[in-house]
């Protein structure tokens, strides 16, 4: 996200969890915030470095509730038979990354709403925290952050309720139209466009404040822009997916499929295959059998002066099981096998017989393909 580098932090439930470096800006702004101004405001007469760990501890308990967010979300998602890849924080908060769309409007209305009510969730605990914590005598610097905590996830839950895609309550209101009108691609476009105008009146409103002397506005202004240009994205994304649902494999397939001899050393696979070819991946057979796949990470994780003695069959990858797909099987139902971490080719098999091979590359030709298409209509 943003073209910057996530940090995986763990996998709580299975589900990676990764913090984009944005995060950090946004950690930080939080966090010094909360020590120069929120917390000398409402504990006077604590020690700088009492304000500072207040800051840092407050600041890191809001991002976990955003965690507990986003896997509310997720846990939900999974519960309706949906594969998630990862959760990842970033500058704005955090998303969820499935790997399909929600099969039905009931199971899209479920999985918007988690995020939302576990929020209201926490918020209502942290209020009982301090209203319990205040009766039994509990430190202020145990009630007011409580108090902290119990605000801004209310303010979180309400701020994703607003019923623009793709925040929460905009995935609500696109399952509300989906269940109305029985088009999932309407109900997006609809949905997107609320998110739009959404976006736009925050930027509005944002300009009237900034003009009235409140540069804090400012922030307002970049939420809005930053939603906006999401809920058109998602729109356009998800157009691309219907697109690419229509598709089948056989259509975009390199075929005849080039296949790399298993004997061949890895200079000559270098030289003949990775700069003379157009894939970044090829089958390897031995026998006539396909018993992997080699790609240019395997060659070059191989010193440069042991690639004269050393096989493709040697360091080819042997995990095939994910790797093989029907011709008649969607683009759009392969995506998650050229992901990275995945297989990063699809073998296109009928009958049992090597038909072709789909590598991320023919994905992302026939992506440029749509978008070309699309913007020309559009134009």
């Amino acid at each position: 996200m943003f073209g910057l580098r996530s940090l995986r932090i763990g996998r709580p439930f299975g589900i990676p969890l990764e913090v984009d470096a944005s995060w950090l800006f946004i950690f930080f702004l939080v966090a010094a915030t909360l020590t120069t101004s929120y917390f000398p405001a409402a504990l006077p007469d604590q020690s700088p470095t009492a304000y500072a760990l207040l800051g840092a501890v407050t600041a890191l308990a809001f991002f976990g509730s955003l965690v507990l967010h986003e896997l509310a979300h997720s846990l939900v998602a999974r519960a309706g038979g949906l594969e998630v890849s990862r959760v990842t924080l970033f500058v704005f908060g955090g998303v969820s990354q499935l790997e399909d769309e929600p099969s039905s409007p009931g199971r899209e209305f479920l999985m918007a709403a988690a995020g939302p009510a576990m929020s209201l969730l926490i918020a209502g605990a942290c209020w009982g925290g301090a209203i319990a914590g205040g009766l039994v005598g509990a430190p202020e610097w145990v009630l007011v952050p409580l108090d902290y905590l119990s605000m801004i996830n209310f303010a979180l839950a309400v701020f994703n309720l607003l019923p623009g895609f793709p925040l929460d309550g905009g995935r609500v209101l696109r399952a509300v139209l989906w269940a109305l009108t029985r088009d999932i691609t309407k109900a997006t476009r609809w949905a997107s466009r609320s998110g739009q105008a959404i976006g736009t009146a925050l930027i509005a409103v944002a300009v009237f404040g900034v003009l009235r002397g409140n540069f804090d506005f400012v922030w307002l202004a970049v939420m809005g822009w930053f939603m906006s240009a999401l809920a058109a994205g998602a729109y356009r994304q998800h157009v691309t997916r219907v697109r690419l649902g229509e598709v089948s494999v056989s259509s975009i397939m390199s075929t005849p499929a080039v296949v790399v001899p298993a004997e061949l050393s890895l200079e000559q696979v270098g030289h003949s295959y990775f700069l003379a070819g157009r894939h970044p991946r090829y089958p390897v057979v031995q026998e006539g059998r396909v018993i992997g796949l080699i790609d240019i990470e395997h060659v070059t994780e191989v010193p440069r002066d042991r690639w004269a003695e050393t096989t493709v069959g040697e360091v080819a990858s042997r995990s095939l099981e994910n790797a093989v797909a029907s011709p008649h099987a969607s683009v759009d139902s392969v995506l998650p096998r050229l992901e990275p971490g995945g297989p990063g080719a699809v073998l296109v098999v009928d009958e049992g017989r090597l038909a072709g091979i789909v590598t991320r590359s023919d994905v992302i030709r026939l992506i440029m393909d749509i978008t070309r298409d699309r913007d020309q209509s559009a134009g």
